[in-house]
């Protein structure tokens, strides 16, 4: 569900809007090239793509009290909004975003002051007579993400388990590789502990997924997962451990990409099939109760066997989820376990994800018993794979060493968390439910699930 309007080309945003926009981008880029006590345009430097669009209008701007003052210098426009990820604020929730109307001020700034919040990550978005932007004075960032989300940090000391601290940090690498069976070039990213390199030893594995509306990336640009392991292996509070993010999608959302990638394919000798229609294969993705069922019957298959054939998605498996197991399975985890020290045994891996990539979980992780002991289901994935196989809910308690499911109270995934935590619980099934006042389909509380699950995972 979302409320908010999505990107349009060019030629379908109304006249009045584009002459907004390209009145904010003149209007910024005079500043730019003209700069107070300068000597001609930009003291020599050229209008071109590079040139700065900072202005006069700072944005966003954490005060001393808690507030959060975002601003947009956009002179001629006739209405401003700011929509947020602030939990249970608002006129406009809806699974916990909430819009606000900004005011503008005789220089044709706009602006908006929060209440008072509890320190966090925030993401937040403009829009400008209906067209969405993000904060063009503010280069954190989220891409990938449906509306292309700014960010900004409230620092305190509620928040410092997810915020950088002086402690020792582990690395990021990247390994891009290309999937045979659609010819796409794909991307994984790979946090290594702080000891990694000097250890020698071997180390448990989380591969970690993200949603319908995100990346590769996502985890570490806005879920800080980096960060909330690097403290929490600094405080002695989790089990040193390789993240793995793996890209969740059959192919990039990005449209600047996709020339790229139809020419790589068409270099291959591959055609793409036709695209779903729209809507097709997001089920389960955010949460209902039947969110497994598309994973394959068998459970006992080691890493690098192929998963059941499956369509796009499935019945619950979220968008890619075909894509995704065989990726994971076939792809990811063999060069994972090539290339990585790490231990080699279902005791040593868990898997877990937000939305879709909490199908994704559910559907791989309770599809292969023999492969992961950890499933991590965050506002979105089910149990019914388990909870309607009388074998498999037999066996769940031997089978898995957790399994976690947990929604805020204002997504709809709350709904399937609630039908899993039942049906769990009438079979005799040991899990842990987390149902969340207040929070929605967000960071917000997926990094607070991290935060929870990395605490738990390995310990035994």
């Amino acid at each position: 569900m979302n409320f908010l309007p999505r990107h349009v080309p060019c030629a379908a945003i109304p006249a009045a809007s584009l002459a907004v926009l390209f009145s904010i981008v003149s209007t910024q880029a005079q500043i730019n090239n003209n700069p107070p006590g300068g000597s001609g345009p930009g003291r020599g430097r050229g209008p071109g793509v590079e040139a700065s669009v900072v202005t006069a209008a700072r944005s966003p701007e954490v005060n001393a009290n808690g507030t959060i003052t975002f601003r947009l210098q956009a002179p001629n426009a006739k209405t401003v909004r700011i929509l947020t990820d602030f939990p249970k604020l608002g006129d406009v929730p809806v699974n916990g975003s909430a819009g606000f109307d900004m005011t503008k001020d005789e220089n044709g700034a706009w602006s908006y002051t929060s209440p008072k919040l509890a320190p966090s990550y925030y993401q937040y978005w403009f829009v400008m007579d209906g067209t969405t932007l993000p904060d063009p004075q503010n280069t954190f960032v989220r891409p990938a993400s449906g509306v292309y989300k700014s960010v900004v940090a409230l620092p305190g000391k509620e928040a410092e388990w997810m915020m950088f601290r002086d402690v020792p940090h582990g690395n990021l690498t990247e390994h891009h590789y290309l999937n045979p069976d659609n010819k796409t070039a794909r991307r994984v990213v790979i946090y290594t502990p702080p000891d990694y390199s000097t250890s020698g030893k071997s180390y448990p594995v989380v591969y970690l997924l993200h949603g319908a509306n995100d990346y590769e990336r996502g985890w570490t640009q806005s879920g800080m997962a980096n960060n909330i392991m690097d403290n929490l292996i600094a405080d002695g509070k989790a089990v040193p451990a390789i993240i793995v993010m793996p890209f969740g999608h059959d192919t990039t959302g990005s449209t600047g990409k996709l020339p790229e990638v139809r020419a790589l394919q068409a270099s291959l000798g591959y055609t793409p099939p036709p695209a779903p229609a729209r809507g097709a294969g997001r089920g389960g993705a955010r949460g209902a109760p039947d969110a497994a069922a598309a994973a394959p019957a068998g459970g006992a298959a080691a890493p690098g066997a192929a998963p059941a054939p499956g369509g796009r998605g499935g019945p619950g498996g979220g968008l890619g989820a075909a894509y995704m197991e065989k990726d994971l399975l076939t792809l990811v985890i063999p060069y994972v376990e090539k290339e990585f020290r790490v231990i080699k045994h279902k005791n040593a891996r868990a898997i877990m994800g937000y939305s879709m990539g909490g199908g994704h979980s559910a559907a791989i992780g309770f599809g292969h018993p023999a492969i992961f002991s950890y499933v991590g289901c965050m506002s979105g994935g089910g149990a019914n794979l388990i909870t309607s196989n009388p074998e498999r809910a037999a066996t769940a308690n031997k089978d898995y060493k957790l399994i976690f499911v947990g929604s805020g109270t204002e997504d709809t995934a709350i709904n399937g968390a609630r039908a899993s935590h039942t049906a769990m619980t009438e079979k005799g099934i040991n899990h842990i439910f987390s149902e969340d006042p207040g929070y929605g389909h967000d960071y917000q509380i997926w990094r607070i699930y991290l935060h929870r699950l990395l605490q738990k995972t390995f310990r035994d």
